[in-house]
């Protein structure tokens, strides 16, 4: 029996009953808010590979599926129910086959590399043309499963590229605050902040795992919102030698505006022309000003994130100090 959840875009989703999702001695199910790293390490994987397609021509999976489209298909495998593993079907509606492979968890709940990926032509897909797709692109028939959990996820646009940032050391070893902060960690603002107990303290806005996304400056809506930051995002408030509070406001960000992207840089002129996106990002934006998150001017302790309808603040609370966000 095969079960189908299809998505349209990149939200909308027919999801099925999750009866069939990992038993409790298989491997743990990703959380939400784990799935943007699983994702971008995944996309990062698979980017380079390549595949034949119908028509003969090589293919590199990283031009049909990257770290975003990614996230979104994670996502909809999790809604459906589709853990612990799933046959992802990727339709991009500017070209002419799909993109079929396994998604699985490993026994320690990431994402295992694919035990099969192949490009089919693109058709109505049941049980019966599934397993002829396979038949061709394998040379043998697809495996019998007491449960087949199929995923079709389909995207109407062009793959942007995005970039991966190279991260900086964390942990011991580290220093200063990024000695305090997880794996993965990009620091994008940090600034001194005064609660009126003499001591000195930070409050930083954190990206876990981030991309940087660059805008199509060349239309008015790129140059409205800008070049922008994806990945997670934790508040930090440190002290001077410890970490007092910490808050991951991603999803809540997600809830609000809908994506998590945090403005970066705004567009210039040149950004249009062939190569300038790439040597922005070689240059790590030397000469460009990064848009400020955070306003804690006149010592406030609260501050609107720009771009996003979500404030961020500080408040004491037990004895101590607490972070805090909440929807504007």
């Amino acid at each position: 029996m095969q079960r189908v959840v299809a998505a349209l875009g990149i939200a909308f989703a027919l999801a099925t009953s999750a009866a069939h999702a990992a038993s409790k001695t298989g491997p743990p199910i990703p959380a939400d808010g784990d799935l943007p790293a699983l994702a971008s390490s995944l996309a990062e994987r698979l980017a380079a590979k390549t595949l034949r397609a119908p028509d003969g021509s090589d293919v590199a999976i990283g031009t049909i599926l990257d770290a975003g489209r990614t996230e979104s298909c994670l996502r909809t495998i999790a809604k459906g129910g589709g853990w612990p593993a799933s046959w992802l079907i990727v339709s991009d509606s500017t070209k002419p086959y799909d993109l079929v492979l396994r998604v699985a968890l490993a026994a320690d709940g990431t994402i295992a590399d694919p035990e099969a990926a192949f490009l089919a032509s693109r058709r109505e897909w049941n049980d019966a043309t599934f397993d002829a797709a396979f038949q061709v692109a394998t040379g043998k028939k697809p495996a019998r499963e007491r449960q087949r959990n199929v995923v079709i996820q389909s995207f109407t646009k062009k793959v942007v590229t995005d970039y991966v940032y190279d991260l900086p050391t964390t942990g011991p070893g580290a220093k200063g605050l990024l000695a305090l902060l997880p794996e993965g960690s990009l620091i994008r603002e940090a600034s001194a902040v005064e609660l009126g107990d003499g001591k000195r303290r930070t409050l930083a806005v954190v990206l876990i795992r981030p991309r940087f996304v660059p805008a199509d400056c060349s239309t008015g809506e790129g140059r409205r919102v800008g070049h922008r930051d994806t990945g997670g995002v934790l508040i930090a408030l440190a002290g001077e030698s410890a970490l007092e509070d910490k808050l991951d406001i991603t999803e809540l960000i997600r809830a609000t505006a809908g994506d998590v992207l945090l403005p970066r840089v705004a567009c210039e002129p040149g950004d249009v022309e062939p190569g300038a996106i790439d040597a922005l990002v070689e240059r790590r934006f030397e000469g460009r000003e990064s848009v400020r998150l955070l306003n804690l001017s006149g010592g406030r302790a609260e501050s609107a994130i720009a771009g996003i309808p979500v404030t961020v603040g500080i408040k004491r609370a037990d004895g101590a100090f607490k972070l805090y966000a909440s929807a504007r």
